[in-house]
């Protein structure tokens, strides 16, 4: 359960970070870096959520859906 809550704290910061991004591009501030910034935490964090997600699923903390048709 709790593997479950750092990848939904995951995907909430990977979300504020795209909306920080956002609003840094809105400002339209030549000199500001806040946009690179930001995506760069983005991407990071995406890169953290994937190991965790794959980790997740190799130590068997995850497991996928099984759906019989």
């Amino acid at each position: 359960m709790v593997f479950k809550a750092i990848i939904l704290i995951l995907l909430l910061a990977i979300a504020i970070s795209m909306a920080t991004a956002l609003f840094g591009l809105m400002k339209n501030d030549p000199d500001s870096n806040r946009t690179v910034k930001a995506l760069t935490v983005r991407i990071s964090l995406s890169i953290i959520l994937l190991i965790f997600i794959m980790l997740g699923y190799l130590t068997g903390l995850i497991t996928p859906n099984t759906v019989n048709f």
